[in-house]
């Protein structure tokens, strides 16, 4: 794999400030705000996408044969990037913030809340961060086996499509289901975050960028392909709901377009250093931001002026979280 690509850490940025504005901004009044910032979900699943594009590209080789080893130290990787900041914003939450039993704690601290009843979710966006460990924890099998079995790019595209628009017609699958949900049931077309359904999505979109990671080279002069799918994207956004389940897959477009280096508007866009920025705090900022917003801290009358100073605490805090937790601690030497 390539050293790092300043453009994709700035997609994660940009990804990640999707989300934040997504559940600071609930009201927008204006419709084109309202289609963009409120579909602001969706950006999850180009997380998932990214991370599992990523993957494939640095360990295509590596686990075209499993050893206990090579798969270890694979999750050691893993642990030691997720698990220092969650881990100390789990500890924090349950000290500081709100009373919990144990039986929430450990499923939380064992990242399995994708399982259980989202009643036990002590952060509402934990749900992902627990798809996203179990895939960790599937994705060394799963890529062995799509290379051992020689399965095209194009096949695993079509799957993670075709999961994607059947999902939302899958009854609730989760341990608790007797149990009234806090939370209440999402509305909004796709947005699936909690049960086996939310493990399933992820899984349907690490297909998407796993597929599109072993796609060849497009062969296509200039940089046609990354504007039409930004374009497409912006256009799905705006003016439909059912296109919105092509998100994730003109995503996983765009991010092997920034991934091939070629120069263009996208990429000078997010390789700015204020983007850059906001890509290497945006798992701090994805945790710390919505810790935030639930304390309902009320510091200006305008609601609009209240939340982009919430944001803008968010992101000081998410970038002390990078500097003192992200870069220095490790839970494995490897």
């Amino acid at each position: 794999m390539k050293s790092e690509i300043k453009s994709l850490t700035g997609l994660r940025g940009v990804v990640a400030l999707w989300v934040v504005c997504f559940h600071f901004f609930p009201h927008l009044k204006s419709d084109i705000l309202l289609n963009t910032v409120g579909n602001g979900y969706l950006a999850v699943d180009v997380f998932f996408v990214l991370s599992a594009f990523l993957l494939t590209v640095s360990y295509s080789e590596k686990f075209k044969i499993l050893n206990s080893k090579g798969v270890l130290n694979f999750y050691k990787k893993r642990v030691n990037r997720i698990y220092p900041v969650y881990g100390i914003s789990i500890v924090f939450i349950v000290l500081f913030i709100e009373k919990s039993s144990w039986v929430a704690f450990f499923i939380n601290a064992g990242l399995v809340q994708c399982f259980f009843n989202p009643n036990y979710l002590l952060n509402v966006v934990y749900w992902s961060l627990s798809t996203e460990w179990i895939s960790y924890l599937l994705f060394p099998f799963m890529l062995y086996l799509i290379i051992r079995v020689k399965i095209r790019g194009e096949i695993l595209i079509i799957a993670g499509l075709v999961l994607r628009v059947v999902l939302p017609h899958f009854p609730e699958m989760f341990i608790g289901s007797d149990i009234p949900m806090e939370m209440g049931k999402h509305q909004r077309y796709l947005d699936i975050p909690y049960g086996v359904n939310s493990l399933l999505r992820t899984i349907a979109s690490y297909l998407l960028g796993i597929g599109i990671a072993l796609l060849p080279k497009y062969k296509i002069k200039g940089n046609v392909l990354i504007y039409l799918s930004v374009g497409i994207s912006l256009v799905l956004l705006l003016c439909t709901v059912r296109g919105l389940v092509f998100i994730p897959l003109l995503s996983a477009v765009i991010i092997k377009q920034l991934y091939t280096g070629e120069k263009n508007y996208v990429q000078m866009f997010l390789g700015s250093s204020v983007i850059h920025f906001l890509g290497n705090i945006s798992y701090s900022l994805y945790i710390i931001h919505y810790i935030i917003k639930k304390q309902n801290v009320i510091l200006l009358s305008s609601e609009n002026f209240n939340s982009l100073v919430l944001i803008a605490l968010s992101i000081l805090l998410s970038y002390l979280s990078y500097v003192l937790i992200e870069r220095k601690l490790k839970i494995f030497e490897i």
